[in-house]
């Protein structure tokens, strides 16, 4: 999982690119009060959640929702959910964020 630094700079970050909190609220379809609760570490931030918030900055959602799957695995207690993690993140260094812009823009 993110840590509480790296949560509120992606908030951060996103609420510039949608231009208000409020509005950033309305681009994930949850209550202000929540991103207002996450940035003060009172809401946890699941992998949905920066998933989206991931996208927003422009990120591809297959890569932002996987990473963000990948990064709360690998803080699970099981073994099974860390091999996951590893699964995910194996596949994350195959294709990095972009990958399919570099892919479709390549004429043929």
């Amino acid at each position: 999982m993110a840590t509480a630094n790296e949560l509120v700079e992606l908030l951060d970050e996103a609420s510039a690119v949608a231009g208000t909190q409020a509005r950033l609220a309305e681009l994930m379809g949850i209550p202000k009060s929540h991103i207002t609760q996450m940035k003060q570490g009172k809401r946890p931030a699941n992998w949905r959640v920066r998933g989206k918030l991931r996208v927003i900055l422009g990120q591809d959602p297959s890569h932002a929702f996987v990473a963000a799957m990948a990064e709360d695995l690998a803080s699970s207690e099981h073994e099974d959910e860390k091999k996951a993690a590893a699964g995910f993140e194996a596949m994350l260094a195959a294709f990095p964020d972009g990958w399919r812009k570099r892919r479709d823009s390549n004429p043929r």
